[in-house]
């Protein structure tokens, strides 16, 4: 789940961000599938970085501005729009930029290939395909998966092409990639 810092994403954080992390974390929590665990891992880490940040957002406001956040931001209620809802809305807004986009967060995806080998190591795993089997497939050797899935050396774009295509993910979604 990605966002963007201007009013637009604001309120589809507000409106639906916030409900669908609500739902994942749910969801995550209540099942014990292992499969369904590893599967979803980055979907969980995501929303619960979602919750987290509604959390400090709530702290960062005036009891009057939580209430229009959670009646009238997120549940959608009808509100009396004067100036002083229109100051607590942008008010609101900027606290959730500051909260969300902080200026040391990095603005661009970065590639971890520690974090790639481990993704591409349990997607192996999870489908019960072995070492020999997937080097076959992508026309590399064993060796050469096997420094892949410990993260000594960066996967090449044509094999992560490949390995998407035999996992049935995107290359971000095996990459594991996040902002």
């Amino acid at each position: 789940m990605h966002f963007r810092k201007n009013e637009t994403d604001f309120w589809s954080w507000c409106r639906h961000y916030l409900r669908r992390a609500k739902s994942i974390i749910s969801a995550y929590e209540s099942i014990e599938s292992t499969s369904y665990r590893i599967k979803n891992i980055k979907q969980y880490k995501e929303a619960k970085e979602i919750m987290e940040q509604y959390e400090v957002l709530k702290y960062s406001l005036t009891e009057e501005q939580n209430l229009l956040l959670e009646q009238s931001l997120i549940n959608n209620e009808s509100f009396k729009y004067n100036i002083k809802t229109f100051n607590n809305i942008d008010e609101i807004m900027r606290n959730w930029s500051r909260i969300c986009f902080p200026n040391h967060k990095p603005k661009i995806k970065s590639i971890d290939k520690k974090e790639i080998g481990k993704s591409i190591k349990e997607q192996r795993l999870y489908y019960g395909m072995s070492l020999k089997l997937v080097a076959d497939l992508l026309h590399i050797s064993e060796a050469t998966l096997k420094s892949y899935e410990m993260g000594t050396r960066l996967v090449r774009l044509d094999v992560m092409y490949q390995l998407s295509q035999i996992y049935n993910m995107t290359i971000d979604e095996l990459m594991n990639i996040t902002l």
